[in-house]
């Protein structure tokens, strides 16, 4: 009878331990992605957990409130807050709540920004009240006190006006504090200006600072002398003062290169290939102010956004290009002619003579160059004569830039078939509409006794003898085409 009781004392004590055992933990998100847009924003997300639990976000520009909580027989709320998304790419992060042992994680993406580039800002209406977050790279500096530079990114190119370190109303000469070059990223914000009608950014009231990011000038290099074997370059020299300025298009290849004279302020020579493939259509990247060349300091090089000055020469002179601006393709990429209204690839050249007989030579070298039976056009403009000591006009900040006495183009043209022909042409920088280009070439040969320079040198010395001193005016191709 006492082992009855004993065992059924035994069950009661079972159940009783049985209705006291805990349930097991548990943790329930009614969400577990959620998506927030660019300019940032909150979502809530509802748990319910029978145990203490914590929250954590994998990613600094998201926030969870409140960070931790008590078990509870109802749901509760987590509010997830992102900051704006700044950048194009759509970023990802992770909420994690933990109880125990256990975990369940929230899936949060945020799309990025659109981005807002040079051409969306140039379509936009000038006005004095809204403000654009623009970013490009600085192209060239030509103005390192009031913030005047050239800002371009794969749309377009636009002329910054004056950029402050801070918001302020009128230009406070702050901008040398921000140390910025060309090659370096810079975010600013801007209102869209215009002057005499050319859209701007900056103006009256200068765009101000928010961000850079470090960078060189990756397309161009200076140096003293050059061992490349391009079949354009005259010869150079190591003891002349004169340094080789070569400027390349984004794939490397090279644009052009400028045998630069400081004591002039001029290029000798510029020389570049020419052919179907990299001559441009005619249209111009830049229509305000002329850039400086990022590989010179502002003081080696003339400043010609205003044009040339009167200094003791007579004449009225142009911003003469040696490459020309349609030898040069601005589009899709800008920067090949851009790059051409750098102050080191201008001379002072006579109005007249540049609206007429020199802009129908160049017509008539791209058209050459553009030809089916040609290959390859080698070109070589050059001035000759200039001598800032005796004849000069000036730049925007008074440097004295020697006027030529002539110029002159040495052609090397490489047929489909690979054989070679040149010839040379001289005008005096003076008002001429003479076209009659066979009557007015001469061979290599007399160019070169004529300038001094001596012209495709990388040619097979057999072949630089021979096609140097060939009459042009005997080679009917040149005047059939």
């Amino acid at each position: 009878m006492k082992s009855k009781h004993l065992i059924f004392a035994c069950l009661l004590a079972a159940l009783a331990a049985g209705c006291t055992k805990q349930a097991p933990p548990s943790l329930d998100l009614l969400t577990t992605s959620i998506s927030l847009p660019c300019e940032g924003g909150t979502a809530e997300v509802s748990i319910k957990t029978n145990q203490n639990w914590t929250v954590s976000s994998s990613q600094p520009w998201l926030t969870v409130t409140p960070g931790g909580g008590s078990a509870s027989a109802d749901y509760q709320t987590l509010t997830i807050t992102a900051t704006a998304n700044e950048g194009e790419e759509k970023r990802q992060a992770e909420v994690t709540v933990t109880t125990g042992e256990l975990s369940r994680m929230v899936s949060v993406s945020q799309a990025g920004t659109p981005r807002f580039t040079i051409r969306d800002f140039l379509a936009k209406p000038a006005n004095t009240t809204t403000w654009y977050r623009l970013m490009g790279e600085v192209a060239s500096l030509p103005e390192e006190h009031y913030g005047n530079f050239y800002l371009i990114d794969d749309t377009g190119l636009v002329y910054v006006y004056g950029l402050c370190e801070k918001r302020v109303s009128s230009n406070d000469q702050s901008f040398s504090k921000l140390g910025l070059k060309p090659g370096d990223t810079v975010t600013m914000m801007t209102l869209r200006s215009e002057h005499n009608k050319i859209a701007e950014a900056g103006g009256t009231t200068p765009a101000y600072f928010v961000s850079k990011v470090s960078g060189q000038y990756k397309l161009g290099s200076k140096v003293k002398s050059t061992s490349a074997k391009w079949m354009e370059l005259p010869a150079t020299s190591a003891t002349d003062g004169q340094d080789l300025l070569i400027h390349r298009f984004a794939d490397g290849k090279r644009s052009y290169a400028a045998y630069w004279d400081y004591k002039n302020l001029v290029s000798s020579w510029v020389a570049y290939p020419l052919h179907a493939g990299n001559i441009g259509d005619g249209s111009r990247s830049v229509e305000s102010s002329f850039p400086m060349d990022p590989l010179l300091t502002q003081a080696e090089q003339p400043y010609l956004s205003a044009g040339y000055r009167a200094g003791n020469a007579s004449g009225t002179f142009d911003r003469g290009h040696q490459i020309a601006s349609a030898d040069r393709p601005g589009k899709p990429d800008l920067r090949p002619n851009f790059e051409t209204f750098f102050g080191t690839n201008m001379t002072p050249q006579d109005n007249s003579l540049n609206s007429n007989a020199w802009g129908s030579l160049e017509i008539k070298v791209r058209n050459w160059a553009k030809n089916a039976a040609t290959d390859t056009l080698y070109v070589v403009t050059g001035c000759y004569g200039a001598d800032a000591a005796a004849k000069y006009v000036e730049d925007s900040n008074g440097k004295h830039v020697g006027v030529p006495a002539g110029y002159y183009k040495a052609l090397l043209r490489l047929s489909k078939d690979k054989t070679y022909s040149a010839l040379g042409i001289w005008y005096d920088n003076k008002a001429s509409d003479n076209t009659n280009f066979k009557g007015l070439s001469m061979s290599i040969d007399a160019l070169e006794k004529k300038v001094g320079v001596d012209f495709f040198v990388n040619l097979p010395d057999d072949v630089e003898k021979t096609v140097e001193a060939a009459d042009p005016k005997a080679e009917n191709w040149w005047w059939n085409n």
